[in-house]
Protein backbone atom coordinates (compact mmCIF):
# COMPACT_ATOMS: atom_id res chain seq x y z
CA UNK A 1 0.00 0.00 0.00
CA UNK A 2 1.43 3.53 -1.09
CA UNK A 3 0.03 6.78 -0.20
CA UNK A 4 0.43 10.61 -2.04
CA UNK A 5 -1.01 13.23 -0.01
CA UNK A 6 -2.46 16.68 -1.43
CA UNK A 7 0.80 18.38 -0.09
CA UNK A 8 3.25 17.82 3.15
CA UNK A 9 2.76 20.76 4.49
CA UNK A 10 -0.52 22.42 6.34
CA UNK A 11 -1.64 24.75 8.98
CA UNK A 12 -3.15 24.35 12.13
CA UNK A 13 -7.15 24.37 11.30
CA UNK A 14 -6.39 23.27 7.09
CA UNK A 15 -8.01 20.35 5.16
CA UNK A 16 -6.22 18.26 2.35
CA UNK A 17 -6.53 15.25 0.49
CA UNK A 18 -5.06 11.95 0.20
CA UNK A 19 -4.96 9.21 -2.72
CA UNK A 20 -4.39 6.03 -1.98
CA UNK A 21 -2.97 2.72 -4.05
CA UNK A 22 -2.67 -1.20 -3.82
CA UNK A 23 -0.36 -3.81 -5.27
CA UNK A 24 -0.89 -7.31 -4.97
CA UNK A 25 0.34 -10.22 -7.25
CA UNK A 26 -0.67 -13.91 -7.38
CA UNK A 27 -3.79 -13.40 -6.91
CA UNK A 28 -7.05 -11.68 -7.84
CA UNK A 29 -8.77 -9.48 -5.65
CA UNK A 30 -12.50 -8.93 -4.41
CA UNK A 31 -11.81 -6.33 -1.98
CA UNK A 32 -9.14 -5.13 0.96
CA UNK A 33 -9.82 -3.93 4.22
CA UNK A 34 -7.37 -1.01 5.73
CA UNK A 35 -7.11 1.51 8.54
CA UNK A 36 -4.96 3.78 9.59
CA UNK A 37 -3.75 4.84 12.84
CA UNK A 38 -1.68 7.88 14.68
CA UNK A 39 -0.23 8.01 17.65
CA UNK A 40 -1.73 8.61 21.15
CA UNK A 41 -2.10 12.63 21.78
CA UNK A 42 -2.86 13.70 17.69
CA UNK A 43 -5.98 11.60 17.18
CA UNK A 44 -8.34 14.47 18.52
CA UNK A 45 -6.32 16.77 15.78
CA UNK A 46 -7.32 14.44 12.36
CA UNK A 47 -10.84 13.66 10.88
CA UNK A 48 -11.85 12.16 7.83
CA UNK A 49 -14.60 13.66 6.50
CA UNK A 50 -15.28 11.90 2.87
CA UNK A 51 -13.78 9.68 0.88
CA UNK A 52 -14.20 8.35 -2.69
CA UNK A 53 -14.03 4.55 -3.87
CA UNK A 54 -12.25 3.96 -7.27
CA UNK A 55 -11.14 0.42 -7.71
CA UNK A 56 -13.72 -1.45 -4.74
CA UNK A 57 -16.04 0.52 -4.90
CA UNK A 58 -18.18 -0.91 -2.27
CA UNK A 59 -17.38 1.11 0.53
CA UNK A 60 -17.23 -1.68 3.68
CA UNK A 61 -17.83 0.96 6.53
CA UNK A 62 -18.61 4.51 4.63
CA UNK A 63 -19.46 7.06 7.08
CA UNK A 64 -18.31 10.32 8.04
CA UNK A 65 -16.60 11.86 9.95
CA UNK A 66 -14.17 9.07 10.59
CA UNK A 67 -11.97 9.49 13.92
CA UNK A 68 -8.98 8.82 14.90
CA UNK A 69 -10.72 6.99 18.13
CA UNK A 70 -10.45 2.59 18.24
CA UNK A 71 -7.03 2.10 20.81
CA UNK A 72 -5.09 -0.82 18.77
CA UNK A 73 -3.65 -2.74 21.46
CA UNK A 74 -1.54 -5.67 19.58
CA UNK A 75 1.97 -5.84 18.20
CA UNK A 76 3.42 -2.68 16.49
CA UNK A 77 0.29 -1.13 16.50
CA UNK A 78 -0.20 -0.84 20.16
CA UNK A 79 -1.06 2.41 21.73
CA UNK A 80 -1.46 3.68 18.43
CA UNK A 81 -5.55 5.29 17.73
CA UNK A 82 -6.34 3.67 14.38
CA UNK A 83 -10.08 5.02 12.28
CA UNK A 84 -13.23 4.30 13.66
CA UNK A 85 -14.35 2.68 10.25
CA UNK A 86 -12.71 1.10 7.50
CA UNK A 87 -11.20 2.52 4.64
CA UNK A 88 -11.42 -0.53 2.27
CA UNK A 89 -14.15 -1.56 0.23
CA UNK A 90 -15.46 -4.70 -2.03
CA UNK A 91 -16.18 -4.92 -5.64
CA UNK A 92 -19.97 -4.98 -6.58
CA UNK A 93 -19.73 -7.87 -8.34
CA UNK A 94 -17.26 -10.33 -6.66
CA UNK A 95 -17.47 -12.71 -9.64
CA UNK A 96 -15.27 -10.53 -11.48
CA UNK A 97 -12.18 -9.77 -9.42
CA UNK A 98 -9.63 -7.40 -10.03
CA UNK A 99 -6.12 -8.93 -11.66
CA UNK A 100 -2.85 -8.67 -10.11
CA UNK A 101 -1.51 -5.48 -10.41
CA UNK A 102 -1.06 -1.58 -8.88
CA UNK A 103 -4.63 0.58 -8.23
CA UNK A 104 -6.19 3.28 -6.88
CA UNK A 105 -8.39 2.09 -3.95
CA UNK A 106 -9.41 5.28 -2.60
CA UNK A 107 -9.32 9.51 -2.52
CA UNK A 108 -9.73 10.71 1.26
CA UNK A 109 -10.56 14.65 2.27
CA UNK A 110 -9.02 15.05 5.64
CA UNK A 111 -9.51 18.45 8.16
CA UNK A 112 -6.93 19.05 10.87
CA UNK A 113 -8.67 20.81 13.37
CA UNK A 114 -6.03 23.28 15.93
CA UNK A 115 -2.91 21.12 15.77
CA UNK A 116 0.14 21.59 17.26
CA UNK A 117 3.03 22.54 15.19
CA UNK A 118 4.73 19.71 14.05
CA UNK A 119 5.32 16.84 12.53
CA UNK A 120 2.72 13.97 12.13
CA UNK A 121 2.98 10.41 11.15
CA UNK A 122 0.00 8.15 9.72
CA UNK A 123 0.03 4.38 9.38
CA UNK A 124 -2.01 1.74 7.95
CA UNK A 125 -2.90 -1.27 10.83
CA UNK A 126 -0.83 -4.46 10.70
CA UNK A 127 -2.64 -6.60 14.05
CA UNK A 128 -6.08 -7.97 14.54
CA UNK A 129 -8.30 -7.18 15.53
CA UNK A 130 -8.34 -4.35 12.79
CA UNK A 131 -5.65 -6.03 10.20
CA UNK A 132 -4.54 -3.98 6.55
CA UNK A 133 -5.98 -7.23 3.98
CA UNK A 134 -6.26 -7.84 0.63
CA UNK A 135 -8.94 -10.50 -0.09
CA UNK A 136 -8.61 -12.39 -3.05
CA UNK A 137 -11.12 -14.37 -5.00
CA UNK A 138 -11.50 -17.21 -2.36
CA UNK A 139 -12.20 -15.00 0.41
CA UNK A 140 -8.73 -15.59 1.89
CA UNK A 141 -6.74 -12.24 3.37
CA UNK A 142 -3.14 -11.29 2.51
CA UNK A 143 -2.06 -9.29 4.74
CA UNK A 144 -0.20 -5.75 3.95
CA UNK A 145 2.77 -4.72 4.76
CA UNK A 146 2.84 -1.35 7.36
CA UNK A 147 2.60 1.45 4.88
CA UNK A 148 2.92 5.23 5.92
CA UNK A 149 2.61 9.08 4.80
CA UNK A 150 3.94 11.76 6.91
CA UNK A 151 2.54 15.44 6.58
CA UNK A 152 3.93 18.83 8.64
CA UNK A 153 1.80 21.00 11.09
CA UNK A 154 2.66 24.64 10.87
CA UNK A 155 1.54 27.87 12.81
CA UNK A 156 -1.41 29.81 11.06
CA UNK A 157 -0.37 32.97 8.93
CA UNK A 158 -2.17 34.82 11.50
CA UNK A 159 0.25 33.28 14.74
CA UNK A 160 3.14 33.78 12.53
CA UNK A 161 2.34 38.07 12.44
CA UNK A 162 1.59 38.51 16.09
CA UNK A 163 5.52 36.28 17.21
CA UNK A 164 6.66 38.85 14.66
CA UNK A 165 5.32 41.45 15.90
CA UNK A 166 5.98 40.58 19.87
CA UNK A 167 9.92 40.02 18.13
CA UNK A 168 9.81 43.67 17.21
CA UNK A 169 8.25 45.12 20.53
CA UNK A 170 10.83 43.23 22.38
CA UNK A 171 13.85 44.66 20.36
CA UNK A 172 12.34 48.07 20.51
CA UNK A 173 12.49 47.67 24.19
CA UNK A 174 16.11 46.42 24.27
CA UNK A 175 17.07 49.21 21.87
CA UNK A 176 15.38 51.96 24.26
CA UNK A 177 17.12 50.24 27.36
CA UNK A 178 20.21 50.50 25.51
CA UNK A 179 19.73 53.80 24.41
CA UNK A 180 18.61 55.16 28.16
CA UNK A 181 21.98 53.75 29.87
CA UNK A 182 24.34 55.88 27.75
Amino acid sequence: MSFTPSGTIFNQNDTFTLDSFVTFSGYNAVGMSYWLETAPGTQSFFHITAETYLTFTDGTQPGWPNEFDFPMTNGVDAGMFATHNDLGGTLVDVSNPTPPGTYQVSHITFSITGAAPGTYTFFTTTTNPRPSVVSDSNFNDNNLPQASFTITVVPEPGTLALLALAGAGLGLVVYRRRTATR
